[in-house]
């Protein structure tokens, strides 16, 4: 759910509507630039984004495909987005914690599998006719096996932004004090390590010289959401944050259970056959 924060903000401009319990809607005018708009619903169903795209076609429009719960999701609990937000959350005393978590993760997506969120996603996706990006909070670290479950599942990389280049990879920092992180675009995947999207995205754009005058990110995460509604607002570039809830994020005893059983058999295996790994797991040195 949206935080009440957000709410506040909704509810004090010209539309602010909920459908059925399920779409929630926010349109406000941009405050330095008259006609951008900015619009924020929730939706179960990846062919909405259809329909949003068929809306206002005059306009020159980006969509930003989010990957983790959104194109793909794990079969699994250990290893999945909810996975990883529990972990976060974890004390390391805890049943479960996992040391090194980002080494844990690119084991699993290198060993694992994953399946489209829903029946038509990749159709629907794949024919979306707009300028696309998939933008993920993923490490380039993570890439090989990323592109490998896209492909895997029937995905159509996006094709590059701008001919002049096909990619580019380099260093970004939030600010002058921050450490930097490197990201990396390339294939239509951008990967920008856990960064804020909005501002990854608007700082591609100006990298590459490109203007849209629309942005319609699809995403599962309330906090990416909000991110690029904010960043493009002082851009001036009208947005449409699309909440996708399709996959159920909750945590249960259950989960719990399979997530503790996951990193018990991982810490089998590399007994067996890297138990030094292991060893650098148990002494917190980690890789990523």
């Amino acid at each position: 759910m949206f935080n009440n924060r957000w709410i506040r903000s909704c509810a004090g401009s010209a539309s602010f509507i909920v459908i059925a319990g399920l779409l929630f809607g926010c349109t406000t005018p941009h405050p330095s630039r008259t006609g951008a708009t900015s619009e924020v619903f929730a939706t179960a169903d990846l062919a909405d984004v259809t329909k949003t795209l068929s809306r206002q076609r005059n306009l020159r429009t980006l969509v930003v495909l989010d990957i983790d719960d959104t194109l793909l999701t794990s079969a699994a609990f250990f290893g999945s987005d909810a996975w990883y937000e529990w972990q976060r959350a974890l004390p390391p005393d805890a049943p479960g914690y996992v040391p090194c978590r980002f080494d844990v993760l690119a084991m699993n997506y290198e060993s694992g599998t994953q399946i489209v969120t829903q029946p038509e996603a990749v159709a629907i996706v794949n024919s979306l006719a707009a300028d696309k990006i998939i933008l993920t909070a993923r490490s380039e670290l993570y890439r090989a096996a990323t592109i490998r479950e896209l492909k895997r599942a029937g995905y159509v990389l996006p094709a590059p932004l701008t001919a002049a280049s096909s990619g580019d990879s380099y260093e970004w920092r939030s600010d002058a004090r921050a450490r930097p992180v490197h990201v990396d675009y390339r294939d239509g995947v951008f990967m920008v390590s856990g960064q804020n999207k909005g501002l990854l995205l608007l700082d591609l754009l100006r990298r590459f010289d490109l203007s849209y005058e629309r942005v319609i990110l699809v995403d599962d995460g309330e906090r990416n959401i909000e991110a690029m509604r904010d960043t493009l607002a002082t851009a001036g570039i009208a947005y449409v944050g699309v909440h996708y809830t399709r996959v159920d994020k909750t945590v249960d005893a259950r989960k719990v259970q399979a997530g503790i059983a996951g990193w018990q058999s991982w810490q089998r295996l590399l007994e067996e056959t890297y138990p030094e790994r292991l060893q650098r797991f148990d002494r917190g040195v980690c890789a990523y």
